[in-house]
């Protein structure tokens, strides 16, 4: 499917511009840069730990990934791209 292809790219060149580091895991910022692109937001779900992931679909052929880690300076390293 080529617009999905199209709303993937759209999708990781907003998560990217996000930064990788943040003083709490930015669910928001991530739903924003989804809905932008045409996707579906993430399912609500209560995100602890010093570290983890999620896979998640958000189109018919796309799904999210999602990893955090809480480094020693209290800040969550954040990466998340669709595919």
């Amino acid at each position: 499917m080529q617009n999905e292809a199209k709303a993937r790219t759209v999708a990781n060149r907003l998560l990217a511009k996000l930064a990788n580091y943040h003083q709490f895991i930015p669910t928001t910022e991530i739903d924003a840069a989804l809905t932008a692109a045409g996707f579906n937001a993430m399912e609500d779900a209560i995100y602890c730990g010093r570290e983890g992931s999620v896979h998640e679909q958000v189109g018919d052929k796309t799904w999210i990934s999602m990893t955090w880690y809480k480094m020693e300076s209290g800040m969550y390293e954040i990466v998340a791209y669709v595919s």
